[in-house]
């Protein structure tokens, strides 16, 4: 018997693309567009997220905000935003960014101008199927300080997945156990809280975080 193909994140890259006829096809698609986007100086990469990767990401923006509340940190959330770098050549769409300000300028914004606004201090990025572009040079260079990537597969496993941390580093990313945002946590313990929410139930999975903060 034949197994049932399973469905996944489409990609779709598209060369020679000027950063004009860029900006035209954001207009043509408008805000609610399904695609999410990435631009690197010619190449223009269109990926079609599925449930489970909304699903991972919504987890991950779960342990976040259990954080923030108990350590009492403010935060603007943007998710998904557009971070866009005419100057550079560069746009790039990760799940969420993550600004821990008391006031931030780029609330409710779906594009963020990078020549204008400040870079967010995190971004989380799942990927259920392997980018053709490397985006982490992209976040480099618009200088991210910490980057969140959940690297899984669609289907029966898509909760055992790994997560991984990069930290930027005189001008590069390096792999780090522990977030720079919030020094406590390790890459193991937010992979745990995903594992939880699938094997238990996320109230549960929640309850469980809030007792690990605490006791820390």
């Amino acid at each position: 018997m034949a197994k049932k193909k399973v469905t996944t994140e489409q990609r779709v890259v598209v060369p020679n693309v000027s950063w004009v006829q860029f900006e035209q096809l954001l207009q043509e698609l408008g805000i609610e567009r399904q695609a999410r986007l990435t631009y690197l100086r010619g190449q223009l990469e269109l990926m079609t997220p599925i449930a489970e990767h909304d699903r991972c990401h919504k987890l991950i923006e779960s342990f976040i905000m259990v954080l923030v509340d108990e350590f009492s940190l403010p935060v603007t959330e943007v998710a998904p935003a557009l971070l866009k770098h005419a100057d550079l050549g560069y746009a790039t769409e990760p799940d969420a960014c993550y600004y821990f300000q008391e006031e931030s300028a780029v609330k409710n914004q779906a594009e963020i101008d990078l020549t204008q606004a400040p870079a967010p201090d995190l971004i989380v990025e799942v990927a259920l199927t392997k980018s053709s572009l490397d985006k982490l040079p992209i976040y480099a260079i618009l200088g991210i300080p910490e980057v969140w990537r959940y690297i899984t597969t669609a289907g029966e496993k898509v909760l055992e997945g790994s997560l991984l941390i990069y930290q930027l580093q005189d001008g590069q990313y390096q792999q780090a156990e522990t977030s720079l945002q919030f020094p406590t946590v390790t890459a193991d313990r937010i992979t745990l809280f995903i594992e939880h929410s699938d094997t238990m139930s996320l109230a549960t999975a929640l309850r469980m975080l809030r007792a690990w903060v605490r006791g820390e």
